[in-house]
């Protein structure tokens, strides 16, 4: 090494600490004999230091991520670039903002709120989420408890021809908190784009796109999606798109009714499910916004028009004892589900708790009905919920009492998604205890009714669920690890890429 790059790094090391060394190295030397792979696991120590002393590094984590990508794609040059890149991010880390606390603590309901959410529901900045310099958004420093920001959008509809179409789609905050592809169901098939989001979520106010708008790119670099909202006519508006390309998919959901309130950010949460691996409790908050969607997909050379209705979680999770780390799991055993048909919204959030831990506040269990042509929305904490049992049941029945009225309805599934739920065994309280993960579209039939008005239900539902119990059905054979956002990629390690 030359006398000048030895000063150089020994000036860096003086003034930045060691952690500083490997990347640094990387940097004098990106094209020497050292092998991608080598730099790359330096690269990722390098990181993995930086984020535990408080920097904002999602963005160095994001070009490590493509430079496997493209690496693993047969694009060396590219990937070489994107490790230069994550040097330079590294170089230019940031410490996070720090936030005053709020006393987070779980509360047994919030379903009675009933009011629109705001921008700043979509993206609570000082409460949940900081911004940093670069514009993407990250926890705030010193706050280890936060696990999973959920932007997640599900669509269910019927094309021109009236086939039978369903989208998955989410906008990952960090990569640890599992990288996605989404996923599109046409023709009785699941169609998986060669296309994954990993963060970093960036979000503009409305200088960009019009609209606040949080987006971010895909590990390609090829692709863009974004998310937003405008508030004053309560739309939502998605899109995939090619960069300098036509779009994947066009989305636009005008949400209707109340939406179902996990918690307006300030400070109460509702309880998701006990964690399996790990002796704690999942919190959540924010809001599921649901309304009538219409959609352009463009997919394998054809263009399809759907109506529909599309499901909005923006949700954010925390753990309640401990701090967030891998390997807790999906918490355990929940059911959350929306049932739509015209002028009808029913809305769902059900926990029971399989474990002995007591947190002194009872799980999830809210309900609420919106009636369009009544403008009219209900709540209940009084119902029950079914289903035919074991990990992955294919039938679900609500009955319950709403104000002057009652509900009463079926749901039969009609796919699922994985085909077999993930399943795991063992849970810190019951070695031989399984657990799974999975999604359900369902069929659901049925009355609701209020005062004199009798509503025939015969509506399309989509849900996601855990279950907990002694039988274990045959394994999840699913090859892609991103099938869920609690999923195995990002919850152990994003940067084996596996099936990436």
């Amino acid at each position: 090494m030359e006398l000048t790059k030895l000063v150089v790094l020994g000036v860096v090391i003086a003034v930045l600490g060691t952690s500083l060394i490997v990347y640094t190295y990387l940097r004098l030397n990106p094209h020497g004999a050292v092998s991608f792979r080598e730099e790359f696991r330096r690269l990722v120590a390098a990181v993995k230091e930086r984020k535990g002393e408080g920097y904002a590094v999602t963005d160095a984590e994001y070009y490590l991520l493509s430079a496997m990508y493209c690496y693993k794609s047969g694009d060396r040059e590219r990937a070489l670039a994107m490790l230069e890149k994550a040097c330079n991010a590294l170089e230019e880390a940031e410490l996070l903002p720090e936030i005053p606390e709020k006393g987070w603590h779980p509360v047994e309901s919030n379903v009675h709120i009933s009011r629109p959410p705001t921008v700043w529901d979509f993206v609570p900045l000082g409460a949940v989420l900081v911004k940093t310099e670069k514009g993407y958004l990250a926890y705030p420093r010193g706050d280890r408890k936060w696990k999973l920001s959920c932007f997640i959008i599900i669509a269910v509809g019927v094309t021109e021809d009236s086939r039978l179409f369903a989208y998955q789609g989410r906008l990952p905050l960090t990569p640890e908190e599992g990288p996605f592809k989404p996923r599109f169901y046409i023709d009785g098939e699941w169609i998986i784009p060669d296309m994954v989001f990993a963060g970093p979520l960036y979000y503009d106010e409305g200088r960009k796109y019009g609209l606040p708008t949080v987006y971010q790119y895909d590990l390609s670099g090829r692709y863009l999606q974004y998310l937003s909202y405008d508030e004053k006519h309560r739309v939502w508006i998605h899109v995939i798109k090619e960069v300098g390309g036509d779009p994947v998919i066009e989305l636009r959901m005008k949400a209707e009714g109340s939406p179902m309130w996990l918690s307006p950010w300030d400070g109460s949460l509702l309880i998701h499910g006990v964690y399996p691996r790990t002796k704690d409790i999942d919190l959540w908050g924010g809001f599921w916004d649901i309304g009538r969607m219409s959609a352009t997909v463009r997919l394998k050379g054809r263009a399809l028009k759907v109506k529909g209705f599309m499901v909005f979680d923006r949700a954010s999770h925390r753990v309640l004892y401990g701090e967030k780390r891998p390997g807790m799991g999906s918490p355990v055993a929940f059911s959350c589900m929306v049932i739509w048909q015209e002028n009808l919204t029913i809305m769902v959030a059900h926990s029971e708790n399989p474990s002995p831990l007591d947190p002194g506040a009872s799980f999830q269990h809210q309900l609420r009905v919106n009636i369009r042509e009544l403008n009219l929305s209900l709540y209940t904490t009084d119902f029950e919920l079914w289903d035919n049992g074991g990990l992955q049941p294919s039938e679900f029945r609500i009955t319950g009492r709403l104000p002057n009225g009652y509900i009463n309805i079926t749901g039969k599934v009609v796919m699922f998604w994985p085909e077999r739920w993930v399943v795991g065994k063992g849970t810190w309280w019951n070695a031989s205890t399984y657990f799974s993960w999975g999604r359900a579209f369902t069929k659901w039939t049925g009355v609701v009714v209020v005062g004199d008005t009798v509503i025939p239900v015969d509506a399309w539902g989509a849900g996601e669920y855990t279950r907990c119990g002694s039988a274990c059905p045959s394994a999840c054979t699913i090859s892609d690890p991103s099938c869920s956002c609690w999923g195995r990629w990002g919850s152990t390690n994003p940067y084996n890429m596996t099936g990436g």
